[in-house]
């Protein structure tokens, strides 16, 4: 059964929730919340109540007034009408999809990842990127890791598609030094010139181990100062076509305008991930066109791939996506754009598995959702301006 929303339609907030202000929670509870939530606009927290097995969740000024009007069950209020104007259907089908409100459907109330199939799909196809079938690829291997918490899901999907590595390589690259002399950006490698001249080496890494080679330019200011978003650029080719990709890389750097650094990963397993080099831009125009100019450059190039991007070439060869703003994701434990859209990901693909759902997948209920939070899950493209919206609704 398919339906949508009308004005006679009858919702009610979700008695399973008690709606606390923040300033009445506990210290303990207050400072948790912060950390989730960080926004100027946050009210408070929705409480399970009774048992429920639904989770803590922060909520905003206006969904708490919709959540209050709504305490009592009846059709949406006419202000929430005025003032969603064309976002009202993705807006309550969120709320809905996500338990805070329930609507009414052959005499009784219901919520959650179910009403996605009721509702049907809100987005187009017709625009689907060459690496949409990769993403999806990701979700499937994601929904049969059934036994894995949320947290490890999360690792899962972002790490999907990392090549094994085979003995012969092992034993030709055995170290980030073997590495380092492959790739030619070792000290007396063919780019150390250049990287010299125009870049600052710093090195990327938690504890012991080192995870990136990064540089910064020595005449752009650096991404971590910027108050919005930074845009990166993946440059994903196989292993043995990255030292020519990076040699062309480097050198075509030097005489480009807006970047603020590149990294590239360290070792065998560095670069045997998807998104093994990426490099920084302050404005996405700059971005375009500097992956014009690859794209021409390493047509020759055989592609690796990197899922959750949005697509730069036909190939999957060059993608893109962009990081929230420096600072507004406090809570999470990365800023990174695709970190972020995969614990996203993993969170909707577990709630999926207890869910029942009768005609579609979790890997498309993942989807459906995501796409609530106004990300393009057919391009993954990121809109101008999506970050404080895309954080309210995730």
């Amino acid at each position: 059964m398919e339906c949508c929303l009308h004005e006679n339609s009858i919702f009610r907030a979700n008695p399973d929730y008690k709606l606390v202000l923040v300033d009445r929670l506990s210290e303990p509870d207050r400072r948790q919340l912060h950390e989730a939530d960080c926004s100027e606009d946050l009210y408070g927290a929705l409480v399970p109540q009774g048992g429920s097995a639904q989770g803590w969740r922060a909520v905003s000024c206006e969904t708490a007034l919709l959540f209050t009007a709504l305490l009592e069950a009846g059709p949406l209020p006419r202000y929430a009408l005025r003032r969603l104007g064309h976002d009202l259907e993705p807006t309550i089908k969120r709320l809905l999809v996500d338990g805070v409100l329930q609507i009414l459907l052959s005499n009784e109330f219901t919520c959650g990842p179910q009403v996605a199939e009721l509702f049907g799909t809100l987005r187009s196809h017709s625009s689907r990127s060459c690496n949409f079938d990769l993403a999806v690829s990701a979700l499937r291997y994601g929904q049969e890791l059934s036994c894995l918490p949320q947290t490890e899901l999360g690792r899962r999907l972002y790490s999907y598609g990392r090549k094994p590595v085979s003995p012969k390589l092992q034993r030709r690259l055995n170290d980030p030094a073997a590495v380092a002399r492959f790739l030619g950006i070792a000290e007396e490698g063919i780019l150390a010139r250049s990287l010299h001249r125009h870049w600052t080496h710093v090195s990327v890494s938690h504890g012991a181990l080192e995870f990136w080679w990064q540089w910064l330019s020595k005449s752009e200011p650096p991404r971590e100062t910027a108050q919005r978003a930074s845009f990166k650029l993946y440059l994903s080719p196989v292993v043995d076509d990255m030292p020519e990709a990076l040699e062309t890389l480097i050198r075509a750097l030097a005489r480009t305008q807006g970047v603020t650094g590149f990294k590239v990963g360290v070792g065998l397993w560095g670069i045997s991930r998807p998104d093994k080099i990426v490099v920084y831009f302050a404005q996405l125009d700059d971005l375009y066109r500097f992956a014009d100019l690859l794209r021409t450059r390493l047509s020759g190039c055989a592609a690796h791939g990197v899922p959750f991007s949005a697509a730069a070439s036909e190939n999957g060869l060059l993608s893109w996506g962009a990081d929230p703003p420096h600072g507004a994701t406090k809570g999470e434990r990365t800023t990174s754009w695709r970190m972020w859209v995969t614990w996203r990901l993993a969170e909707y693909l577990v709630s999926a598995r207890t869910a029942a759902l009768s005609t579609m997948e979790p890997w498309q209920y993942a989807l459906e959702r995501l796409s609530l939070a106004g990300i393009d899950t057919d391009t993954w493209i990121p809109a101008d301006g999506m970050w404080p919206a895309a954080l309210e609704r995730a």
